[in-house]
Formats: structure tokens, sequence, C-alpha cells
């Protein structure tokens, strides 16, 4: 095999890699080579390489061809986190590959080809990806947001999302709190992609081993088809939607041993702060993200003053009072203040921000995957740039 065989070979048995690496990679061949020549010259051997590369050359590239298509795959695999930076960091999660799986489901419904690219579960939280390629269709969509005459091409097709539920062993559930989705364009002609999160642990949910999961993205139905007043028969004792027989994508997810990867501790240390009396009620440590939950009493004096200074509630443009303050409105600043630090006040994670809801009596704080829990962890306000320790919530 001469020299422009191998590297016809080599570039189509390898995948693109970022340009630093391809660069680097064109430089250690040239090393390898300008090796040998030397090793000839000095030797006085005649090596009959003329032309082409000899078996040291060749296993050398070889081995690097390996080693570039491992940094390849790597860099392009489970897209879902790409869209949920947000949650699980810029970085996919180093422990991905023990809970996601890939190619779930395909098949094409007038004329919209619809994948289930990625899945994923980490005891708390159900990641989905999933995509709609119509097939006539030219054009593609922006990866920062799919625009609403784009999604009508697709509803055109009569094929989308029809119903709020998803099902799992064909039994329906709503998108639990602190839940999400999001479309985006892929670059590729005619393509939708959908990434979602379910927060299962919210509803109480948990899944382990095959589960089969449904989905209503297929055939949009007619909603009038399941009115619980004139198809009563389509609803379960508990006045729940059965699995519909139409309309619908189902696959098989194994969660496998999920739970057991999570570490949970629920700590429960108040801290009296002259506003709020406040405490970590749970703290999970799963493979892909953190997850803290903060119980919250407001002190009915703050409150007091809060109304007295800002007057009775949120009044609408007429002056009328639409409704009244809460410990949201007193507590609102201190919470979105908080970050995750370990006992020296360090923040865990610069940058990212923890906050993911709040309610009066709650707060909830997401993070990255934590791979090694310090000894001591708090969520402390920031001011200034520092953790004020004094106001800390200790967790560990």
């Amino acid at each position: 095999m001469n020299s422009k065989e191998f590297q016809k070979q080599l570039t189509s048995a390898i995948p693109d890699v970022p340009e630093h690496f391809h660069n680097r990679m064109e430089m250690t061949l040239a090393s390898i080579v300008n090796q040998e020549a030397n090793m000839k010259e000095s030797t006085k051997k005649a090596i009959r390489t003329a032309g082409r590369f000899s078996s040291r050359t060749v296993a050398l590239a070889l081995a690097l061809m390996m080693a570039v298509s491992a940094v390849a795959l790597a860099a392009t695999q489970w897209h879902v986190f790409d869209n949920l930076s947000f949650l699980t960091g810029k970085q996919t999660p180093k422990n991905a590959d023990t809970l996601m799986q890939a190619n779930l489901y395909q098949n094409t419904v007038n004329n919209v080809e619809i994948t289930v690219k990625e899945a994923g579960y980490d005891g708390r939280t159900l990641l989905l990806q999933y995509s709609y390629r119509m097939l006539d269709v030219d054009k593609t969509f922006s990866p920062d947001g799919v625009r609403e005459e784009d999604l009508q091409l697709l509803s055109d097709h009569h094929v989308g999302w029809w119903i709020d539920h998803i099902w799992f062993n064909g039994r329906a559930m709503n998108m639990p709190e602190n839940s999400g989705a999001m479309e985006s364009g892929t670059g590729v002609p005619g393509e939708i992609e959908i990434t979602e999160y379910w927060r299962l642990d919210n509803e109480g949910f948990m899944l382990t081993g095959p589960v089969e999961i449904s989905l209503p993205i297929g055939e949009i139905q007619s909603l009038s088809d399941y009115s619980r007043i004139n198809h009563p028969e389509k609803y379960d004792v508990d006045g729940t939607l059965k699995l519909p027989e139409k309309g619908m994508v189902t696959f098989t997810f194994d969660a496998r041993d999920a739970l057991s990867k999570v570490t949970t501790l629920r700590p429960n240390v108040e801290k009296e702060l002259p506003n709020v009396t406040a405490k970590v009620t749970e703290a999970a440590f799963t493979p892909l993200m953190t997850y803290i939950t903060l119980n919250l009493k407001v002190n009915p004096d703050a409150m007091a003053a809060y109304i007295q200074e800002n007057g009775a509630g949120h009044k609408d443009e007429n002056g009328q009072v639409i409704f009244p303050y809460s410990a949201m409105d007193v507590l609102g600043e201190w919470i979105m203040s908080l970050e995750l630090v370990d006992g020296s006040g360090a923040l865990l994670f610069p940058g990212h921000c923890g906050q993911n809801g709040y309610g009066d009596g709650w707060a909830e704080f997401l993070y990255p995957y934590l791979e090694t829990i310090p000894t001591e962890l708090f969520l402390a306000p920031i001011q200034d740039g520092a953790a004020d320790m004094t106001q800390a919530v200790r967790i560990q």
C-alpha cells in the first residue's frame, strides 16, 4: 500500500476532529517519517520504502488513528448535554456513558423521519433527545431555536407532539415541575431536534430496569377523540388517559441500576437568620447532576415589615392589589444570591447559576456532577464575589 492509498484510507476511516488535533496528528506523522529517513541515513541500510510507509510507520499511524477516532467520538457523543449545559455544565459528565443510550427508535410518518436519538436517567431526571426530519424540506433551521413558521412546516405534515402526557409502561404522566423542553435545528436539512428533561422525582416516580416509554410525537390526533366526557372508555378508573393506539412513538429504555449510583444526604441543619430560618432537607449527588432542596420559613416580623414598607401586595395598572406579598418577595434576593461553596467559602462551580426555582417555603438548586463531595459543603450568599459564611446553610 503506497502513501497516497494509506492517506486516503486513513481519511475515510476517521471522523472530523478539532483543527488543532488534526494539525497535531499531521505534525506527529511527519515526525515519524523524518525519524525513519534519519535512521536510514545513519545505518546506511537500503530499506525499500520508496513511495511507501514502512511497517513501523504504518503501525504507529494506525495507533494514532485509533486515538484520534476515540477523541472524535468523545467530542460528538451525547448531544443532549449540548442543550442542557445550563443544568449539567459545559462539559459532558464523565459518567454519561454509564447512564445514556442512543438510537432507540426510528420510523417515518407522513414523510417525516422520527428518531429517538438519546435517552438517559440519573435517578432523578429523565433526559430525552429526539428529532423530526422532514424528508421533503431542504432548508436548515437555526441551532439557537426554531421559529414558529418552522414548526408550522412540521405541523403541515400532521406530525408532532399532540397531547400533554408521557407514558411509562402504559401509565400516563404530565410534565412535572422543574421540567422543560427546547427545539433547535441541527444543520441537517428539514430536521428539528427536541431536547427534554423530565424531573420524575418531583412526581415521586423512579425508573429501574427496562421501561417502555411512549411519546405522543407521531401523527397528530384529534383531541376531541380523547375528550373524557365523550370518550370515558379511554380513561382508567383513576381518570388517567390510557395509552392511545395511534400517534405514538414507543421504545424501550433500560434504566438499569441508576438509583444505586445516587448518594443522598438529609442534613436538616437549621440556620436562623433575621428574615428566615432555612435548612437543606435533601442533597442528592448523581453521576450527572447535583440536586439540593432548601426548606424556608420566613420570619413573621420580617414579612410584616416588608408589607409596611411596600404596601399590601402586587398591584395592577389601576392600583388594585392583584395578589398579596408573600415570603417569595421577602426572600427572593437572598435566595438568588446563594451558591454552592466548600467549608472555606470557595465556589465549586464559578459562573454557573444553580438556582432552579423557589416558592414561599422552598428553593431548589441544580449543579453539575460533583466528583468529590467536600467534607464541608454549604449554600452561601455571594456578595461582591465572596461567600458570606455567616449566612451559609450547611449541607455537610
